[in-house]
């Protein structure tokens, strides 16, 4: 006898057998059992989530001798439960819209249509892949499915129900067939090896039953591979090989790598990962998932590896927040490398910025060190200095208190440190960068702020302001007047500004903004005979259009 593969030998066979789509099977049952079927269903979900098998169930219980009429129960064993299961019921037609998606298919099948059942009591209409049916062919379809002669049955197989028009969906009843979760597909799996007499551990059917993404048919044919590749008993092992997954203790190595910032080793682990072959999209979802898995372990939302110690000592290595940017940073890779033929580059820069660490140690701009502000603002302690000292000048904030010059000299530290006047603090490193490199780089910082760290409304607002100085450790961003509502938006939110000059530039200063028209006289006519930041795309955009530069002087939102 020729070989059946795992997904068609296991076919679920009677509506109970079926896994994970209840709310289907409870309403077709009872429809059924009550006289009320109708003559178009819709059946909407992903591959492998039984929709064709539950359309021949559907087809077996309208058909089905073991009873008087249609029943919510097949036998199974009757000659028309046989020849349907078997593909060989003539009043049972499937159609493959992928391959008969014309118009001369669907009037092949509405001249069908019209004549009696040669066997059963109905004649079933499944059409596989329903959304790939010319536009000409659907409009064509809509009155066979409105007034079908009663012994008709049309059943509609699709993944993407979007492309199926509303004038169809309407003349239909449409189920939405879920993707099997884990928990679903591991059961699945364990009744099929046991059928097959294949020894497999648990930690392998939990391994196939991820890789599946819900389908049920996916898992079985994963499933049939692993079986023909071993000759015993199935552990992860042969599962990671034959899938092509990265290992488990591979992922745990390159969380101690992330977690150790050792740039040197990280490039050293994807090397040798490469020249193993691993496959770099493999790569990057696997690595993605696995730290899913620790972010939901820390969480306490994942008991499968609360007793592994290596992994409750990676989940104490990270936290929250840089464990998702660190699945943010591997997605994105795995994202690109549709358009990135450099794999090996893209691997390696993924690494990187998984590693960077600045974004955790960036302190909030709210919640600024006490030691820092007490031992570092030495000017503002110019009584008991060395002679002649100057004091620090107070960036220029909206909606502050005005800045008081320390007149007494027994003001004690604490007053200055609960006054909630922003204080101009030392760095503890000294800046290196210069308020040239920041205006250069003040494009690629704005466009960071936006797309990496989720804040297109703060970077809109401040693509109206231009760097004027850097003072200390602040850096003054100067608006135009009538720019002053972004500049209150940016003003909020220059803790984000302050991460991205981190991030981008390595530089540790503090945002703060001022009106040109309160700034000193030498930064506004630096400011006036400096050239504006242009956006990247500007000069592409006024060449394409043979456009120019109209610049208002009314403020866009005054009413």
């Amino acid at each position: 006898m020729a070989y059946v593969s795992l997904y068609r030998k296991y076919r679920s066979q009677t509506f109970d057998d079926v896994i994970g789509q209840d709310h289907v099977i409870r309403t077709v049952r009872n429809a059924i059992r009550a006289g009320r079927i109708a003559q178009g269903y819709l059946f909407c979900g992903s591959r492998g989530t039984g929709k064709t098998t539950v359309a021949r169930l559907i087809a077996k219980a309208l058909n089905c001798t073991s009873t008087d009429g249609p029943t919510p129960d097949p036998c199974g064993v009757c000659d028309a439960c046989l020849s349907i299961t078997e593909g060989s019921a003539v009043d049972v037609i499937e159609m493959d819209a992928a391959s008969n998606r014309g118009v001369d298919d669907v009037d092949a099948l509405r001249d069908g249509v019209k004549y009696h059942p040669m066997q059963f009591r109905y004649k079933v209409y499944i059409i596989d892949e329903a959304h790939q049916l010319s536009a000409q062919a659907k409009d064509a379809f809509l009155k066979t499915l409105e007034e079908p002669p009663p012994h008709a049955v049309f059943i509609l197989a699709t993944t993407e129900s979007q492309k199926i028009p509303i004038t169809i969906r309407s003349r239909c009843q449409q189920f939405d067939f879920r993707r099997g979760s884990i928990e679903e597909i591991t059961g699945r799996l364990k009744h099929v090896s046991n059928g097959e007499q294949a020894q497999i551990d648990d930690f392998a059917l939990d391994i196939i039953a991820r890789s599946a993404n819900g389908s049920y048919r996916d898992s079985l044919s994963l499933l049939e591979q692993v079986i023909a590749y071993s000759d015993g008993a199935i552990t992860s092992k042969e599962v990671y090989t034959v899938l092509g997954a990265v290992d488990e203790d591979v992922l745990l190595e390159l969380g101690e790598v992330l977690a150790s910032t050792d740039t040197g080793a990280a490039f050293a682990i994807a090397d040798r990962l490469l020249r193993e072959g691993k496959d770099v999209r493999e790569l990057l979802k696997s690595s993605a998932n696995h730290f899913r898995d620790v972010l939901a372990l820390k969480v306490g939302a994942d008991e499968h590896h609360k007793a592994d110690e290596r992994w409750r000592d990676q989940a104490e290595a990270f936290t929250q927040e840089r464990l998702v940017r660190i699945i943010d940073s591997f997605s994105a890779a795995e994202k690109d490398l549709k358009w990135n033929e450099q794999h090996r580059l893209a691997l390696e820069m993924a690494l990187l910025r998984a590693m960077v660490k600045p974004r955790e140690a960036a302190p909030a701009r709210e919640s600024a060190p006490v030691e820092a502000t007490v031992s570092a603002p030495r000017r503002e302690e110019a009584p008991v200095a060395p002679p002649t000292p100057k004091p620090a000048p107070k960036p220029a904030r909206a909606h502050s208190k005005p800045v008081e010059k320390p007149a007494e000299v027994s003001q004690p530290v604490a007053a200055v440190v609960a006054d909630d006047t922003p204080i101009n603090t030392a760095p503890s490193e000294p800046v290196t960068v210069s308020i040239g490199e920041v205006q250069r780089e003040w494009q690629k910082i704005l466009k960071y702020v936006q797309k990496v760290l989720k804040q297109p409304q703060a970077s809109a607002c401040a693509r109206e302001s231009r760097p004027l100085e850097i003072e200390g450790n602040v850096l003054k961003l100067g608006f135009a007047a009538k720019w002053d509502f972004h500049r209150n938006i940016v003003e909020a939110n220059a803790s984000w500004f302050e991460q991205g000059l981190a991030d981008i530039m390595g530089a540790r200063l503090k945002v703060t903004t001022v009106l040109l028209d309160d700034a000193p006289e030498v930064l506004q006519e630096e400011a006036a005979a400096s050239e504006p930041i242009q956006h990247p795309l500007q000069n592409d955009i006024l060449t394409m259009f043979d456009a120019t530069i109209v610049d208002s002087d009314t403020d866009p939102w005054e009413e």
